[in-house]
């Protein structure tokens, strides 16, 4: 698309949301279920991801929050979501009576596992044509990007 009529941040803007509308999107949707085997809440998956990244001794909701961007009831929902699902168990602290210890169950990392495959079979195939620099680049760019938001609208 060719940036004529727009600034330059119209343009990522536009390009951003079309980024997040594309796993949305229902073909893409499929695919993904075909590559799992399964129907899997997008959301399921973040959740899951986020347990598995916190490096907390034990992980808990809010460490689950803090990974996701989300305040901590929403997070607390999430983690609803995943432990009804059987993909996480939930015990409570051995520190700290009053808070839950998240783990990730066999079906939990199973199914991590798979979704994580599922993208990036997704990912290999639509830049196949692409120079290994350009896909290194998009996705340095990308984490880049992401701390500037994060680090902008933290630290006001």
């Amino acid at each position: 698309m060719a940036v004529t009529t727009r600034t330059r941040l119209e343009h990522l803007e536009a390009a951003l949301t079309g980024l997040r509308r594309l796993w949305e999107n229902p073909a893409i949707r499929q695919r993904l279920v075909d590559l799992v085997g399964a129907n899997v809440d997008a959301s399921l998956i973040r959740t899951l991801r986020a347990i598995e990244l916190t490096d907390a001794p034990d992980p808990g909701v809010s460490d689950v929050a803090l990974l996701l961007g989300v305040e901590d009831s929403t997070a607390s929902r999430l983690v609803d979501q995943a432990v009804n699902a059987g993909a996480v168990e939930r015990t409570t602290s051995t520190r700290d009576r009053r808070r839950s210890v998240l783990r990730l169950t066999e079906e939990g990392r199973d199914l991590l596992r798979a979704a994580l495959r599922a993208r990036t079979t997704l990912l290999r195939e639509a830049t196949s044509d692409w120079p290994p620099d350009d896909v290194a680049a998009l996705a340095e760019l990308l984490d880049r990007f992401t701390c500037a938001v994060l680090k902008t609208q933290t630290s006001r």
